[in-house]
């Protein structure tokens, strides 16, 4: 018998493939989160908003310190990426976290591809997924929505 995070984990890479997302949460067999758009902010929101993450599996175009971290801070079980970076990998296998990645890379780059990506800056020196939310929130918010 299969486990249910196992098929959390092949839906959540099954239907990212398919329909060609930024990123997509599958928990219990059902799509709870989805994004087309780029960067680090859809999955910030995502995260801040939705509930159900505990447990869940995440695939995800791109995963760098910054989404590792809000991925621990939600619960999230298993993840699947094309693109990770070494800080990511890190801290996900401190904590445990099944890691599915196609391309292991030293940083993730800004969009221009000539420096460290600026949210990934931001959360290089934090390995605490609470803070890392914290200073995510204030960037994304200034500060404002639900208290941590």
């Amino acid at each position: 018998m299969t486990d249910i995070r196992d098929e959390d984990f092949m839906m959540a890479r099954d239907e990212f493939a398919k329909r060609h997302s930024a990123f997509i949460i599958v928990n219990n067999q059902k799509i709870i989160g989805e994004s087309t758009e780029k960067g680090v902010a859809p999955f910030f929101h995502a995260v801040d908003s939705l509930e159900g993450l505990k447990g869940a599996s995440l695939a995800d175009r791109v995963v760098g310190k910054a989404v590792a971290l809000l991925s621990l801070f939600a619960g999230i079980d298993s993840i699947y990426t094309p693109l990770i970076s070494t800080p990511a990998i890190h801290v996900l296998s401190r904590h445990s976290t099944h890691v599915d990645a196609d391309t292991i890379v030293p940083m993730i780059l800004n969009r221009t591809q000539t420096d460290r990506c600026p949210i990934e800056a931001m959360v290089l020196a934090c390995d605490n997924p609470t803070d890392a939310y914290r200073i995510l929130k204030e960037k994304f918010t200034g500060g404002k929505g639900n208290a941590v």
